[in-house]
C-alpha cells in the first residue's frame, strides 16, 4: 500500500503527535508499505526525510517551532506537483492532524476519490482554551469552520463557533475515525464528531523498549527517585506540580524534570523561589531512548496534566519499561492497569503532594509497584500498527465515503 499522512506539523518540532507519526510511518514500512508524509514547511530544522512533501508554510511565534499553513490552496497545489513527480500511486489517505492538515487530507482524498483514516490526537478545545482562553477558542473556531467548509465544498455548520463541530466536518468524510484512549473516544462520541471512534493507542517503540529492562532496588532506604518529562507548558502543569513535590516536603528524595518550552525560565526561577535547588533538577531535554531508559531507572514517573492529555504517552512508556506512575487525572488512571498507578484524590496541589507522600510511604516499605508483569497490557507499536494495516485494508475494500 501506499498510505498518504497528513500531519499539522513537521517531524522536528516537539510534541507527541508527531513522534507518533513517526513511529507507525517506521513500523508500517518495516511492514512493507510506502508512506509519504504532508507536512508544514519548518524553517528551522535539522533534517530532510525521504517520502516527505513539505508544503507553504509559515512560523509560530514566539519560537517558529510549529508552523501554520495560510494558503490551503497553495498547499493542495504543492502537494499535487510533488505527488506527481513520485508518479507513485496513493491508496489511502490518514489524517494524523488537527488542524489545517486535517482540512487538506480530507479535501486530498474527496476530491481524488480515496478512502480515509483520521486519527484525532488533540482535544483542541481543551489545548487552544489553555493557551489563548474560550474567547479566542471561539474565534478559532469561527476560522476553522469557514476554511474548512469552503476547502470541502459545503455549507458551515450551523454552530461555527464550536471547535467541535470543525471536527465534524473533517470526520464525515473518514471511513474510520480512530481515538488514542477510550475516553477521548467517549468525548469525540458525545460531541457528535463521529458516532463511533475506533481506540487506538499511540504506540511505544519496539526497538527502544527492548534491552530496557526494569530496575528493582533492593534498599528502601535510599534517595528515592521522581521523574517529571514532558512539554513545559501551562496545560501539563509543572508549576502545580513542583508546588506539590515542595508541600511534600518528603526525606531522602529528589526529582529530575526533562523537558523544554515556553516555561522553560519559570520553571528555573520555581525552583529558586521554593527552596528546591539542592532536591530537583531541570536537565532540559533528552534524546528519547535515553529518556525512556532514564524512566526505567525512576522510582515513579509523574504526569500532572488534568483533562489535557487524549492518552498521555510518558506514563505508557513508563510502565513499558517497569516503571509505575503517579497521575492527577483519573480518566487517564482508567486506561492504565490500576496496579501501576498512584491517583491524586483531585488535581489541587495539596492532593498531589498528599499521593507523592503515599507513594514514598508505599515505596519506603517495599510496596514499589513496580511494572515488572503487564500481563495481556501492551502498547508496543508492532501490535498497533498490525491492527490499523487491518483497518486501512477495510477502509480500501469499502471505497471512498461519498
Amino acid at each position: 500500500m501506499h498510505i498518504l499522512f497528513f500531519a499539522d506539523h513537521h517531524p522536528d518540532s516537539l510534541g507527541g503527535v508527531q513522534t507518533s507519526f513517526m513511529l507507525q510511518k517506521k513500523f508500517l514500512e518495516r511492514a512493507g508499505h510506502t508512506v509519504t508524509l504532508v507536512v508544514s514547511r519548518r524553517y528551522r530544522r535539522s533534517r530532510r526525510l525521504e517520502g516527505m512533501i513539505e508544503v507553504p508554510a509559515l512560523p509560530v511565534p514566539p519560537t517558529g517551532a510549529y508552523s501554520i499553513e495560510p494558503s490551503l490552496k497553495l498547499a493542495y497545489r504543492t502537494v499535487q506537483r510533488k505527488l506527481a513527480k513520485m508518479a507513485l500511486p496513493v491508496d489511502i489517505v490518514h489524517i494524523q492532524a488537527d488542524m489545517w492538515g486535517a482540512i487538506l487530507g480530507a479535501a486530498w482524498a474527496k476530491d481524488h476519490g480515496l478512502p480515509l483514516v483520521q486519527t484525532v490526537h488533540t482535544n483542541l478545545e481543551v489545548g487552544i482554551s489553555h493557551t489563548f482562553g474560550k474567547m479566542l477558542t471561539r474565534r478559532a473556531a469561527q476560522v476553522m469552520n469557514a476554511w474548512a467548509a469552503s476547502m470541502l465544498d459545503h455549507d458551515a455548520p450551523r454552530n461555527s463557533k464550536d471547535i467541535w463541530a470543525f471536527k465534524e466536518q473533517i470526520s464525515r468524510h473518514a471511513n474510520f475515525v480512530t481515538a488514542p484512549s477510550t475516553h477521548f473516544a467517549k468525548e469525540l462520541e458525545k460531541h457528535k464528531v463521529v458516532e463511533k471512534a475506533i481506540v487506538l493507542p499511540n504506540g511505544v517503540d519496539d526497538d527502544v523498549v527492548e534491552g530496557i529492562h526494569p530496575v528493582v532496588h533492593e534498599n528502601v532506604e535510599r534517595t528515592l527517585d521522581f521523574v517529571w518529562a514532558g512539554r513545559l507548558s501551562s496545560e501539563k502543569r509543572i508549576t502545580e506540580f513542583l508546588g506539590a513535590f515542595h508541600t511534600a516536603n518528603i526525606p531522602n528524595a529528589k526529582l529530575s524534570i526533562y523537558g523544554s518550552g515556553q516555561l522553560e525560565a519559570k520553571v528555573r526561577i520555581i525552583l529558586v523561589q521554593l527552596g528546591l535547588s539542592h532536591v530537583a533538577t531541570f536537565y532540559g531535554r533528552l534524546p528519547h531512548r535515553d529518556l525512556v531508559t532514564r524512566f526505567a531507572a525512576a522510582d515513579l514517573v509523574a504526569q500532572s496534566s488534568v483533562a489535557f492529555e487524549t492518552q498521555g504517552m510518558t506514563v505508557y512508556e513508563a510502565i513499558a519499561v517497569g516503571t509505575p506512575v503517579l497521575v492527577a487525572d483519573p480518566k487517564i488512571a482508567a486506561e492504565l492497569p490500576a496496579e501501576f498507578v498512584w491517583l491524586s484524590k483531585t488535581p489541587s496541589v495539596d492532593d498531589m503532594a498528599r499521593a507523592l507522600t503515599r507513594a514514598a510511604k508505599d515505596i519506603r516499605s517495599g510496596n514499589t509497584k513496580r511494572a515488572l508483569d503487564t500481563g495481556e497490557w501492551s502498547v508496543l507499536q508492532s501490535q498497533l500498527t498490525a491492527k490499523m494495516i487491518d483497518l486501512y485494508k477495510k477502509a480500501i475494500k469499502e471505497g471512498p465515503k461519498h
